[in-house]
């Protein structure tokens, strides 16, 4: 996706090693979301609205956590000692990153207000699936930065099992979108309306989360292969 010349620069120097540092706690903040957006649709499917609201503050203060530590990191590099090209990987490396946050804590608010009148076991079963599915994708994510200071081949096929998580999730998300469009309790009328899209549109996020852990994933595949 970008060039990535000075990469082994980056990962030694003293002052880059603090960079790093921080992008493993900005990473953290957003494993920590997505698990609050799989704990708020578990919540969701049980019809249990009391931990779904419990749930939804825990991922909203991750995601808030997370974007503090972006924040920390984008200020210092805009004045430490990171060569230009560096400078603009770790930019993509954060903020990419970041979206995934976004993501999580969107699909979460989404189902505060969305409708559970679709709910049938079958459909639980395969969002939960989904959901468990965002947090594997971005556990694997997560393994393949690590790698990166210490296999670069153990990174690129960390990566290359997020592109396979990712088309996994997407055949499951159409495959429910199909359950959820056939489902004879569905009823369209225009005070059923917002709340039905809430959920069809937090669905949209699961799979948009999942996409940008690809992107995350392509992005650390690239440094492993060029540094």
């Amino acid at each position: 996706m970008f060039s990535s010349s000075n990469i082994t620069i980056w990962l030694s120097r003293r002052e880059e090693k603090k960079i790093f540092e921080h992008c493993q706690s900005h990473f953290e903040k957003i494993i920590d979301t997505v698990k609050g957006m799989r704990d708020v649709i578990y919540s969701f499917c049980n019809e249990d609205f009391e931990q779904l609201e419990k749930h939804y503050v825990t991922t909203f203060e991750s995601e808030r956590n997370a974007d503090a530590i972006k924040r920390q990191i984008l200020a210092e590099i805009s004045t430490g000692p990171l060569h230009p090209i560096d400078r603009e990987e770790v930019i993509r490396l954060v903020l990419t990153a970041d979206d995934i946050a976004e993501n999580a804590k969107s699909g979460a608010r989404k189902l505060r207000l969305a409708s559970t009148k679709c709910l049938t076991e079958e459909i639980s079963t395969h969002l939960k699936e989904i959901a468990d599915m965002c947090v594997e994708i971005v556990e694997r994510v997560w393994t393949a930065f690590l790698k990166l200071r210490e296999r670069k081949d153990q990174a690129i096929d960390a990566a290359n099992d997020v592109e396979v998580l990712e088309e996994m999730i997407d055949e499951r998300r159409l495959g429910l979108l199909k359950r959820i469009l056939n489902c004879k309790e569905r009823v369209i009328s225009i005070k059923s309306l917002g709340p039905w899209l809430m959920f069809m549109n937090a669905i949209e996020n699961m799979e948009e989360l999942a996409d940008r852990s690809e992107d995350v994933a392509d992005v650390i595949r690239s440094i492993a292969i060029l540094r």
